[in-house]
Order: C-alpha cells, then sequence, then structure tokens
C-alpha cells in the first residue's frame, strides 16, 4: 500500500480502538481552540487539522462544532465527578475532599478557570445553561449538604449560611488559578501539579480555622 493511499484511509472513520483516540484527539484540539478563539472564529477544519482526521469525523462522534464544545465541557466534569467517587464512594463530600481535587483537576486543565468565567459570566445560551445545571445537579447539593451536617454537628459555626460558606470555599479554591499569572509572577507561587497538593490542604485548613492564633500562642507582649 503506498503512503497516498495509506493517509486517505487514516481519514476515514477509524474503527476498533482507534475510536477512542480519535474521539480524545478531537477533544484535545477542541479544547485547545476553544481556548484562545471565541466560538463562531473556531472552524470544524481547523479543529480536524489539528486532531489529524477529517472535519466528518467531527459530526460523526458529537453531532458538529456545537456538540463537541459541549463535549469537552462534560468530559471535565466527567474527570471531576469520577475524583470525587473514588474519596467518597460510602461517605459524604468532605471540604478536604473538595479541594483537594478541584485543586488537582484545575492543574491539569488550567484552561478551565477563564473558560468558566467567560462562558457563565459572559455569554448566554446553551454551555451556560449546562455549566450551571451541572453545579446545580452534582456538586451544589453534595457541597451543601455536607456543610450543612457540619454546622448541625456543632463542627461548624451554628450561625453560619451554608451558601455564602460553600461561595467563600469555592473563592479560595478557583481564584488562585483564575489568577494564575498574577500568582506565579507577584507572588513567586506555582500552581503546577506538583503543588497543587499543599495548596489544597493549605485552603483547608484556613477555610476551618482561619488565621488567628489560639488564644494564648502567638501574642506579642
Amino acid at each position: 500500500m503506498s503512503a497516498s493511499t495509506r493517509k486517505r484511509n487514516n481519514l476515514g472513520r477509524p474503527a476498533g480502538q482507534d475510536s477512542e483516540r480519535v474521539r480524545a484527539n478531537l477533544l484535545n484540539a477542541a479544547r485547545e481552540h476553544f481556548l484562545s478563539r471565541d466560538f463562531k472564529a473556531v472552524s470544524i477544519r481547523r479543529i480536524a487539522e489539528t486532531a489529524g482526521v477529517n472535519g466528518a469525523m467531527v459530526n460523526y462522534y458529537f453531532g458538529g462544532k456545537q456538540g463537541l464544545y459541549m463535549a469537552m465541557v462534560e468530559d471535565l466534569f466527567q474527570r471531576l465527578e469520577a475524583s470525587l467517587g473514588k474519596l467518597n464512594r460510602d461517605s459524604e463530600l468532605t471540604v478536604a475532599d473538595f479541594s483537594g481535587s478541584y485543586c488537582k483537576l484545575l492543574a491539569e486543565n488550567p484552561w478551565w478557570p477563564n473558560f468558566f468565567v467567560r462562558e457563565v459570566l459572559f455569554s448566554e445560551g446553551e454551555t451556560r445553561e449546562a455549566i450551571i445545571d451541572k453545579f446545580r445537579s452534582v456538586f451544589a447539593p453534595k457541597l451543601l449538604q455536607s456543610i450543612q451536617a457540619e454546622i448541625s454537628a456543632g463542627h461548624f459555626r451554628q450561625d453560619l449560611n451554608s451558601g455564602l460558606t460553600l461561595l467563600s470555599l469555592m473563592g479560595m479554591t478557583i481564584f488562585p488559578f483564575l489568577a494564575k499569572p498574577m500568582v506565579e509572577q507577584i507572588l513567586k507561587l506555582s500552581l503546577d501539579e506538583t503543588t497543587v497538593g499543599a495548596l489544597a490542604a493549605h485552603n483547608t485548613q484556613l477555610f476551618l480555622h482561619g488565621v488567628e492564633a489560639p488564644r494564648g500562642e502567638g501574642a506579642q507582649s
């Protein structure tokens, strides 16, 4: 078989194990292009070229550009759900679980915070509603339930508002990644995968215990 013939065959529909590889390549290519350009400015042809397939593969796997766009968002949520599920198969979701898993996910997907802001705060339509619905139906109820359980058990202050408490937790977790250039250049803190564990632990301790030293400790006379 000639090289040109093999190349034409590679542009056709994949079979067997190649199918998942092509789908993953399309998702990776979509992230690369949708991060740096507006949805309307990204063409199926450009995504397909980056993924090494022809444009028909986008329709074959995702039903079009919008379907690929939504699959990109769904893929991230599936990974987060899988990560949290491994930690909490038989227990409630804890603050430490969420902080550790979400920080790790953001380090692995540094494009997500800016994408989230762009789609949720500055856009309208299917993507925005899908992201909001995911948080409303999957993560928010679990976290709110966990926070309320801690309040009811007397582990958290009785005067806490669970919604505002969750908002504070989300802010502590997401903002460092949203402000990554400033964090790295001004604070000289790396947010790579090797250091996010320390950040997650710090956020958890700060969230649970604050910054005040216990009475009798650290006071200067």
